[in-house]
């Protein structure tokens, strides 16, 4: 089964995600930054982003989230694919790119819901570093798991607005 959104799906027409957004009984929020609405988890921690509207099948307004990052194009991918391939521990990565811009100890985990006959068990994801200065479009993320093997992506840079806090815009 396909869960992707179905760009030539019409669009919702019940205007569900306007009431639910509106109903505090119902888990549902409307990002007005990127416009999109999203299913909160039950101990609001997380979010999962609406594709389709689940009463009429109707398409989600259409995102804002990709005009927020560069376009990495296939050619720049590829340029930074032949520039990290040989890189197989992380001695190489110091050594070929240097100190990361943003070194994560831990980089994501997840705790799967347990049984009645298997416990809870959570799993801690390995060390992310983060190169910004690789590349003029693309962030380059190295993904280290617990046994020492690199996963490298490479995804678009933040270009959407600066972003605020309370005292005032952050770098």
């Amino acid at each position: 089964m396909n869960n992707m959104p179905n760009p030539d799906a019409p669009p919702c027409g019940c205007k569900w995600f306007d009431r639910a957004a509106k109903d505090p009984a119902f888990p549902v929020v409307y990002d007005a930054r990127m416009n999109e609405f999203h299913l909160i988890t039950h101990d609001g921690r997380g979010q999962a982003s609406f594709y389709h509207c689940p009463f009429c099948g109707g398409r989600a307004p259409k995102s804002l989230r990709a005009t927020f990052f560069a376009d990495v194009t296939d050619e720049e991918s590829r340029r930074l694919f032949l520039l990290t391939q040989h890189i197989l521990n992380k001695e190489q990565i110091i050594k070929e790119l240097g100190e990361p811009h943003q070194d994560f100890e831990i980089s994501g985990g997840m705790t799967s819901a347990g049984s009645d006959t298997e416990p809870k068990e959570t799993f801690i994801g390995g060390r992310r570093l983060v190169y910004e200065n690789l590349s003029d479009t693309a962030d380059v993320n190295v993904r280290i798991d617990r046994y020492g093997k690199l996963r490298f992506s490479f995804t678009g840079k933040y270009i959407g607005p600066q972003r605020q806090t309370e005292s005032g815009p952050q770098e």
